[in-house]
């Protein structure tokens, strides 16, 4: 019975032993740690001053034109926006003159980066009055750029000669 109850221990003993040596096999499933947070991309500032340059083309007129231009918008809530800008350059072809104008825009910020806009306002252009109505978008391109393009209706006021001005440039807006 001795050698019995011996041999019933040591094989309990030896089965605990590969059960526990076939335990330590076992691979040990660790998961990989969480990615980090995203962090939102940052948008852009469209309230303030800006400041840049454009050129374009005068349908109906048929002049080129290309000048500078300054502004300030104001950002009210829900994406909506108004401001004020003035152009200020020159029309080329069949002769230089002077233009400028001054445009009241309201606008809608979509996405924090991209803005469309309305714009509406009055101008000269080689001593001739005129009016200006169109709109177009406007789209940061880094922290403190943005690229522009614009269509507008212009047209001399009391009738006369109208055109479409299509406008391209850059505009910088510091920040602070």
């Amino acid at each position: 019975m001795l050698v019995k109850s011996t041999l019933s221990a040591g094989a309990f003993v030896l089965m605990n032993a590969i059960a526990a040596n076939a335990a330590d096999l076992t691979p040990i499933m660790v998961s990989a740690p969480p990615p980090p947070p995203s962090i939102p991309a940052p948008t852009f500032d469209w309230a303030g001053p800006y400041i840049g340059a454009y050129g374009g083309y005068t349908f109906g007129f048929g002049f080129g034109q290309a000048g500078l231009q300054a502004g300030y918008n104001f950002v009210m809530g829900g994406g909506l926006l108004a401001g004020i800008e003035a152009q200020a350059g020159v029309a080329f072809g069949g002769g230089l003159g002077l233009e400028g104008d001054l445009n009241g825009r309201l606008g809608y910020i979509l996405g924090g980066n991209f803005l469309l806009f309305g714009e509406a306002g009055l101008g000269i252009i080689s001593g001739t009055p005129i009016y200006t109505a169109g709109g177009g978008m406007e789209v940061a391109v880094g922290q403190s750029v943005s690229v522009f393009a614009e269509a507008k209706a212009m047209g001399t006021i009391g009738g006369g000669i109208g055109g479409l001005t299509v406008q391209g440039g850059l505009n910088w807006h510091p920040t602070y």
